[in-house]
């Protein structure tokens, strides 16, 4: 069997590198045939899915945080071999991806799972938007892309300096709230499946496959890797406060309870800047442009092996 795998050596602090480093040498415990490839900037991840899918990688692993994991998945997509069998480990600041999975934390049994023929299809998004200088990008995503202020949030955190000490979801919810208080609401039109169902002010819009963002929040609670339609979240404009409390609540899920919050699915959403204002996006955790933006559902489109 032949495994390719995709480190991000910036991911993490020590203890999930230990982790890493225990996994690793349990699989290198089992499978003689590795290839092991590091990032050392933006694309690096998704080119080296896409070289080890289509030279014959029987199996592509994911080391690193939920932009990694969704880069190197859509290397895969990119390549002549799609269907090539896909599989990560979560080292990351918010490790969203992994929540929607019962993952094992111990390296034998991990590990061993590897050696299994059986995989799993779930869907991908694939999103197409326009950078900052106005050019069309086109990546996919696993778990989530949004816009609005979870935009913002992802560049801040993705900026923020190295080596920081606090866990993952201590980052997302330090520059969520510190966001929140910059943020003005910006109005925008929402089409879902070629019907406009909404225009004005938004805080945010997440546009889900998996369940979790940000670092734990449970945005999209009913949300299935597996059933073919996004969850579309759409969290009205409304004053700082309000959203403050709001924020809050969407760790457990509460957030639907609110008269701000509306929940929607679709395989097709399309969405519009109005005004002048820039409309930031995350896709798993990383920042590839702003609205206008395209999100298609690619039906079990990854082979998911965990």
């Amino acid at each position: 069997m032949k495994i390719g795998i995709v480190l991000n050596p910036a991911s993490g602090r020590r203890g999930k590198k230990l982790f890493w480093s225990a996994l690793r040498r349990a699989i290198e415990a089992r499978f003689t045939n590795l290839s092991l490839r590091e990032t050392k900037g933006h694309g690096d991840a998704e080119r080296f899915g896409r070289e080890l899918a289509d030279d014959g990688a029987d199996l592509v692993i994911a080391v690193g945080g939920d932009g990694t994991i969704g880069e190197v998945a859509g290397g895969i997509l990119k390549s002549h071999r799609p269907g090539t069998a896909f599989s990560f480990i979560a080292t990351g600041t918010g490790c969203d991806f992994a929540r929607n999975f019962p993952v094992s934390r111990d390296p034998a049994t991990i590990a061993n799972r590897l050696t299994s023929p059986t995989v799993r299809q779930i869907d991908a998004g694939l999103l197409t938007c326009d950078d900052e200088d106005g050019d069309t990008v086109s990546r996919h995503f696993a778990n989530i892309a949004s816009f609005g202020v979870s935009g913002h949030i992802v560049q801040a955190v993705n900026e923020a300096p190295k080596g920081r000490r606090l866990p993952g979801p201590m980052v997302f919810f330090f520059h969520s709230l510190l966001q929140i208080l910059r943020y003005t609401p910006r109005d925008i039109r929402l089409r879902l499946d070629g019907e406009d169902i909404y225009e004005g002010p938004i805080t945010a819009v997440a546009v889900a496959n998996g369940a979790w963002f940000g670092g734990g929040m449970k945005v999209a609670p009913d949300a299935d890797v597996a059933d073919g339609l996004f969850d579309v979240v759409i969290i009205r404009g409304a004053g700082r406060l309000k959203v403050l409390t709001l924020m809050n609540s969407i760790y457990s899920g509460g957030h639907l309870k609110s008269p701000l919050v509306s929940i929607h699915r679709a395989r097709l959403v399309e969405a519009w800047p109005i005004g002048r204002e820039p409309v930031p996006i995350d896709s798993d955790g990383e920042a590839p442009g702003q609205l206008p933006a395209r999100f298609e559902i690619m039906v079990g489109a990854l082979s998911l092996k965990i």
